[in-house]
């Protein structure tokens, strides 16, 4: 199964993202997330970082799963490359993420991305695929 693609997006960047499951449809999001930002293969598994979070439904899950991220690169320079949920209900997620700190000349930064939008945001569940499509706020 393919994991996620690009798509056009006027001004920003759009992925299709897909899943066996609900965990695999959001550990792609996330894989997808920094393959815009950087070369996810040059990410060491030197540290890791737990990760507990609420939302109100998946869709607001799935934003502030990748916005944490993001408030991760902005505030500690973590880049991160391996992600273990461990629990997902749609509004609950409790996960591990591995990686390392950003290292100027090892981390090539491709695309500095703002933050994750809503904008065409829908998680669905076809014939046992998962899908939603992201637009990355640049």
């Amino acid at each position: 199964m393919r994991r996620f693609r690009f798509v056009e997006h006027t001004g920003d960047v759009g992925v299709m993202v897909y899943g066996d499951s609900l965990a695999g449809l959001f550990t792609h999001a996330a894989e997808a997330l920094f393959h815009v930002m950087t070369e996810p293969r040059k990410i060491r598994d030197k540290e890791s970082r737990n990760i507990s979070l609420k939302a109100s439904g998946p869709e607001a899950l799935l934003v502030t799963w990748l916005n944490e991220f993001l408030y991760l690169f902005d505030t500690e320079m973590l880049l991160f490359r391996q992600f273990e949920i461990r629990e997902l209900n749609g509004i609950e997620l409790i996960a591990t993420a591995r990686g390392e700190t950003y290292q100027e000349g090892r981390h090539p930064i491709n695309t500095v991305v703002k933050a994750v939008t809503y904008h065409q945001l829908k998680i669905s569940n076809e014939k046992g695929v998962w899908k939603t499509r992201i637009i990355f706020d640049l």
